[in-house]
């Protein structure tokens, strides 16, 4: 069956449930985005009318057409990261209750779960590539204010930095919209929590933001369970678990239920020296519905390694493995009681 007709035949199963569907999006979107719900209504509202009547007439080109150019016009007028992004996969875990009661069997639910994440993929490429464009425009904005600035003898050492320091923000965003897609595919459609928090853990790392990357969550009794992943030479090579309390600055930003970051981890009080050598952390708290259930872990070698762009790419990574991994959770629930029955 081609991605069109599965999509039109998940259309249908998920229409009787429109007002419900939109209703659990918004609140999705409230949590995850930080933000009141209501202010998500609006937008909620036009993406879900517009998915159902592209899809159920089979329009699936026009559907992407028309995602695309909205997200090129959200960037055009926002610096950070478009919570466009953020909708799409909460979108795909909002529908799993409903196909769960929709669906006669097993396998009408797997082809409408792969369907959802296939489209999933083709619309956050569309948000990606929106972001690179963008990117490269602010580059070649920069080129052409240099290019100005030659022809003024007395500005023309001023303009090559500034150009350099555009360059470098450049490719440093571009490499984060990197990580986030590779990411973002990367788990997508891993079901086995353990396995999907050992895929992000490499994912992220191999971004080449952080020597150490740690993907952790607390398990029923509060200890912190996950995998890490690092550079070659780091004493935790490769991929591996950790398993323990929540200390550290890992253990405050669960408690802060907020971003926390040591320039300087020999100044900051609540450093936990687990990984010699590094010089700065970063740690982003996973957040669902406001409750704290993990964390992911930055560690570098060098001092002052994260900025508040690096935090706003690690917050948009979080949000993805929260939606990953309650995702995998409930797949897995899902067979288990399957097997019992």
């Amino acid at each position: 069956m081609s991605l069109a007709a599965s999509l039109k035949r998940t259309v249908e199963r998920l229409r009787p449930h429109r007002e419900a569907l939109l209703e659990s999006w918004v609140q999705a979107m409230g949590a995850l985005a930080d933000a009141p719900p209501q202010g998500w209504r609006g937008f909620c509202t036009e993406r879900l009318d517009g998915f159902i009547g592209r899809l159920e007439h089979g329009d699936l080109e026009g559907l992407l057409a028309e995602e695309a150019a909205a997200a090129e016009g959200s960037v055009r007028e926002a610096v950070s990261f478009d919570p466009f992004a953020l909708a799409i996969r909460a979108f795909d875990g909002c529908c799993l209750p409903f196909l769960l009661e929709s669906c006669p069997d097993k396998d009408s639910l797997g082809d409408a779960l792969l369907a959802l994440d296939e489209l999933g993929n083709r619309r956050l490429e569309a948000v990606i590539q929106a972001h690179e464009e963008e990117a490269q425009r602010r580059v070649a904005e920069a080129e052409d204010q240099a290019a100005q600035a030659r022809d003024r003898a007395r500005d023309l050492a001023h303009a090559n930095a500034e150009l350099e320091k555009a360059q470098a923000r450049a490719q440093r965003r571009a490499d984060q919209i990197a990580t986030l897609a590779n990411v973002a595919r990367r788990i997508a459609g891993v079901l086995d929590p353990e396995t999907l928090l050992a895929e992000a853990a490499q994912a992220i790392q191999g971004g080449g933001g952080a020597r150490y990357v740690a993907v952790v969550v607390l398990d029923h009794e509060g200890v912190l369970v996950g995998r890490w992943s690092a550079r070659t030479g780091v004493d935790r090579r490769g991929k591996g678990r950790m398993q323990g309390p929540a200390g550290g600055m890992i253990g405050r930003a669960l408690r802060k239920r907020a971003p926390q970051v040591a320039g300087d981890v020999e100044r900051d009080p609540n450093y936990h020296a687990d990984v010699p050598g590094t010089r700065s952390e970063m740690v982003v708290p996973l957040l669902e519905e406001g409750e704290a259930i993990g964390a992911l872990d930055y560690q570098s070698d060098q001092r002052e390694a994260f900025d508040l762009d690096d935090v706003a790419a690690a917050e948009a990574v979080a949000d993805f493995v929260v939606i990953a991994l309650r995702n995998a959770r409930l797949v897995q629930d899902l067979r288990r009681s399957s097997q019992r029955n």
